[in-house]
């Protein structure tokens, strides 16, 4: 028996390995995204978006390292800041009316801008309203800009700011950074990984 056995695998393993070299592996449709043009034009008008992932903050007294969400709409900006067990540490509200600070303490503070709130809060001087322009890669306002094969920002400047976009990734058809680096004045550097992002209103 075990020499039967023997001679038909003798027989029949060339033919298996001939069917599978002639297989032909499964092509993989790569990701449609928007071209670099038609990409800008679509997040210019973008209304609603939410962003979260962590971030660090390094200065010349040391580093802070904190997760974070960021909620944006034409009359409502949120920013809440995490702790590693995932506790809400601080959350900052921005209206026209103004700016509020809840701390996981109670504390409760009012402003006229949330870049004041920000400062409180991490203890650097943030733009804060160039924050969101810097996360959706947009280059409005920038002084200089380099691109990158495909046409996105791969480095662009904004007053005392560098920005560096050290990777995109693929959302909704849009090339989106989800991960990228500012340095500012003063030895300040801000890096921003974005792991989820959410293009429109909450559905």
């Amino acid at each position: 028996m075990r020499h039967y056995r023997t001679l038909l695998l003798a027989l029949f393993l060339p033919l298996l390995l001939d069917a599978c070299a002639s297989l032909t592996p499964p092509k993989v449709e790569p990701t449609l995204t928007l071209p670099s043009e038609e990409r800008t034009q679509v997040l210019q008008s973008l209304k609603e978006w939410q962003a979260s992932g962590s971030a660090s903050i390094q200065t010349p007294q040391g580093s802070e390292s904190f997760s974070y969400r960021w909620r944006q709409s034409p009359s409502h900006q949120e920013l809440s800041i995490y702790d590693p067990l995932g506790r809400t540490v601080a959350r900052l509200t921005a209206s026209p009316d103004g700016a509020e600070l809840q701390t996981i303490d109670g504390k409760r503070e009012k402003a006229e801008s949330l870049e004041v709130l920000l400062d409180d809060v991490l203890h650097v001087q943030l733009p804060a309203r160039e924050l969101p322009l810097w996360m959706l890669g947009l280059t409005n306002g920038a002084s200089a800009v380099h691109r990158d094969a495909q046409g996105l920002p791969e480095t662009l400047s904004r007053g005392a700011w560098d920005i560096h976009y050290l990777r995109y990734a693929a959302v909704g058809g849009l090339q989106m950074p989800s991960l990228l680096q500012a340095d500012g004045p003063d030895g300040v550097r801000l890096r921003l990984a974005v792991t989820r992002w959410q293009l429109g209103a909450d559905s």
